[in-house]
């Protein structure tokens, strides 16, 4: 990829141009330097679908090194036949799919009718129990069910459905411990959305309340609904009206195609994924022979930083302080050119003086395609840049040539 290299612009406190258009357009992104969010866990190293069911397929590295700790199993897209689960007569192999996840026509209450769903909870719970996966195991009671893909029924039958499997597992005395995961609907919380207020009270009234709350993040970058955001602020609405209590979020499909699919895109998503403490798992839905075969990496490590993205909501930033006093910022455009700026407020509660110049390390995570493997990122210079009043500024350009490109800015104290 031909990449256009082009030098960081200081900033000093007075208003340029520049300067007052990102602030009046919302351009600006804020990393507050005084500001302390807990250790970095890599939260968005999670995986749609897990890993393949053939054991030590992969090698324990590949699992290891980017700190992989999160994947969904024995999902909907496991077509053939013998492996279609327990509807089709089929279960053994969707279960032996989950369980190696874990070591590495009618319808289900149609007429009051939950007999052959009954008969399937207790032989689930069975095979949990007799294959010891307690440890770390999460139910995620069904996928998508405001989808009629994968459910169609009306939404009081899945409400239901959601009660009926809390309770089976609560009833029982070793899986009641087990954390019960949901709604996991493809749309996003909004308060014009039945599927979500109708389950919050439904939970809250029933006592069936989920241990962490998940759902999908696949809208275009356009969509305001379709971002963790505003959706933190939805959810934050629901538990003041409805008295449902908060608890972490998963959001365990973002991420599918087209302009997201993207550095760029990848540094925008992880960024609100850590600043919210959610749980991400980059969606797959290849089927079959590509199921496995992608991965996402996420291992920044030290202490997080409070950050803030742009004001239009087409620049996000991550940023850590190491235990080495490096400050390391990762940045991404979502779907977008343009120029946009970088803040760091603060200076002087890292040490540094109230007025002076800082050298940054500028690195570009050059975007080589879908199929191809990102490595290490590319040096694209050190720039000194002056500063005053404990604040600096600088531009991020995001070119026609560095469209896909994540950033990532490095100094240290």
């Amino acid at each position: 990829m031909k990449i256009l290299i082009t030098s960081l612009l200081a900033f000093a406190v007075a208003a340029s141009p520049l300067d007052l258009e990102n602030r009046q357009t919302g351009r600006t992104a804020v990393v507050d330097l005084a500001g302390r969010q807990g250790p970095a866990n890599q939260l968005v190293s999670g995986i749609l679908y897990g890993t393949p069911d053939t054991l030590n397929q992969i090698p324990d590295d590949f699992y290891t090194g980017p700190k992989l700790k999160y994947f969904r199993a024995g999902g909907a897209q496991l077509f053939n036949v013998g492996e279609r689960g327990w509807h089709w007569g089929e279960y053994g192999p969707r279960f032996q799919s989950t369980l190696s996840n874990y070591k590495r026509n009618a319808w289900l209450g149609d007429n009051g009718n939950w007999a052959s769903y009954d008969i399937f909870l207790d032989r689930l719970i069975t095979d949990i129990k007799a294959n010891n996966m307690l440890p770390g195991l999460k139910i995620d009671i069904w996928n998508e069910p405001d989808l009629t893909i994968f459910w169609k029924r009306p939404l009081s039958q899945f409400l239901e459905t959601w009660k009926r499997t809390y309770q089976r597992f609560r009833a029982d005395g070793i899986t009641r411990t087990v954390p019960l995961i949901g709604p996991s609907y493809a749309g996003q919380p909004h308060s014009d959305n039945p599927w979500w207020t109708e389950f919050m009270q439904y939970i809250v009234a029933q006592n069936v309340v989920p241990d962490q709350y998940t759902w999908h993040i696949l809208g275009p970058a356009n969509d305001p609904v379709a971002d963790l955001q505003n959706n933190v602020v939805t959810m934050d609405s629901f538990f003041a009206r409805y008295g449902a209590p908060k608890r972490s979020y998963c959001i365990n499909e973002y991420i599918n195609s087209g302009e997201d699919r993207v550095n760029a895109a990848n540094a925008w998503h992880m960024a609100r994924l850590e600043r919210y403490n959610a749980t991400g798992l980059q969606a797959n839905w290849l089927s079959t022979g590509e199921l496995h075969d992608f991965l996402a990496e996420l291992s920044m490590t030290g202490t997080k930083l409070t950050t803030t993205g742009s004001g239009d909501r087409a620049l996000d930033v991550f940023a850590t302080l190491g235990s080495d006093r490096k400050v390391r910022v990762l940045a991404g455009v979502r779907a977008q050119t343009g120029t946009w700026e970088i803040e760091l407020r603060n200076l002087v509660a890292l040490g540094l003086p109230v007025s002076g110049s800082l050298t940054i390390q500028t690195l570009g995570f050059d975007d080589p395609g879908l199929r191809s493997v990102v490595t290490t990122p590319r040096s694209r210079g050190t720039y000194t840049h002056t500063y005053s009043g404990g604040v600096l500024r600088f531009p991020v350009y995001q070119t026609q040539v560095d469209a896909k490109t994540a950033w990532a800015f490095e100094f240290r104290v």
